[in-house]
């Protein structure tokens, strides 16, 4: 999402270099000429990446490191967290320091090379596409969840969610690189496709609240007909209930960082309305990079068992056979989860 002037081939005053064939081939040339009026801006975004991109790759690498490692956390539900912290990762560790790199070298030389536009505008529109199909994806499945409690795990399978994560994906990188191929048709697919994932994921949302409120009146009635008897069989129900309101949490923040980003996009790109300052891009794009630094605090905070994977893996026993390195080849899967996955084979092929 870089701010794009309306021509392609501005003029730029002589002493700036041009960059070569390859670049102005694939990307519309940025208004070097108006960096005064960005200054300011470019310098405040800058800073505020370069300080909150190290967090977000520490945060969202452990949080993908424990669901990757921990057989038990390779729920579903949580197989979609991991992916959305892989994008996350992503972010961070590529898609914001190029943001600091060419807002300050475009700055200081009023120029910014092919390269760092390049992985800039690669990096961001492929994981901003992960981020937010995983995030539709996250809200059908809890919805799924909800209304068909009985054949979700039937649904709802490992391998099924493997596949998807690796579509989503490759749907991304094709249609980003079929941008930089200069094929306008691609990118009005890729950008309305956005709009139609962040409409089914409302959507989900918006059906998911009603089936939260009605089951957590259900479960009420019960525990107060029979406080003991009703426990264990709205043990799975209240469980359900508890991960919608997760995911119904971390949907809402998205939304808040990244829907002026979205917004913006739709208008100056697909409406074709002309923004009069493309300071509104570098905040839009701030705020949705700071989604990636807020996403994985959120996890932490409401997701108690990917919470007590990562404290895990810096838990030193007196015995000292468990520490960080635990996650290597010497420690020992539990055999808790062993049966886990042994059960849920048996459920994929029965």
């Amino acid at each position: 999402m870089l701010n794009y002037s309306a021509e392609n081939g501005t003029a730029i005053s002589n002493h700036i270099p041009v960059d070569n064939g390859f670049c102005i081939s694939i990307l519309p040339d940025p208004e070097f000429d108006k960096i005064v009026e960005r200054y300011a801006t470019n310098l405040v975004t800058g800073v505020l990446n370069a300080v909150l991109s190290p967090f977000g790759v520490v945060a969202n690498f452990f949080i993908v490191l424990v669901i990757f490692r921990k057989v038990s956390l390779q729920t579903p539900l949580n197989m979609l967290l991991g992916c959305l912290a892989a994008s996350d990762f992503l972010v961070s560790l590529v898609v914001q320091p190029s943001y600091v790199a060419f807002r300050i070298t475009e700055n200081t030389h009023r120029f910014v090379p092919c390269s760092v536009r390049l992985l800039y505008s690669t990096g961001f529109f492929i994981c901003y596409g992960v981020s937010l199909t995983t995030l539709c994806a996250i809200s059908c499945e809890r919805y799924l969840a909800l209304i068909l409690p009985l054949k979700y795990t039937h649904l709802i399978r490992h391998s099924r969610v493997i596949k998807l994560v690796t579509f989503i994906w490759m749907v991304n990188v094709i249609l980003t690189a079929l941008q930089w191929a200069h094929n306008e048709i691609a990118r009005g697919i890729h950008l309305m496709s956005w709009l139609a994932l962040l409409i089914t994921a409302l959507v989900s949302q918006v059906r998911v609240l009603p089936i939260i409120r009605r089951h957590q009146n259900q479960i009420k009635q019960l525990q107060f007909r029979d406080p003991y008897r009703q426990k264990s069989s709205t043990s799975s129900s209240s469980m359900q209930i508890k991960f919608a309101a997760n995911i119904a949490c971390i949907m809402a923040v998205y939304l808040a960082f990244n829907l002026p980003a979205l917004l913006i996009t739709a208008l100056h790109q697909i409406i074709l309305i002309e923004i009069n300052t493309y300071n509104l891009y570098s905040w839009a794009e701030t705020a949705a990079f700071l989604n990636s630094t807020v996403n994985p605090i959120i996890c932490l905070w409401r997701v108690k068992t990917i919470r007590r994977a990562i404290k895990d893996l810096f838990h030193v026993e007196e015995n000292g056979r468990k520490v960080f390195a635990g996650y290597s080849s010497s420690l020992k899967v539990p055999r808790n989860d062993i049966a886990l996955v042994a059960y849920r084979r048996h459920q994929e092929y029965h």
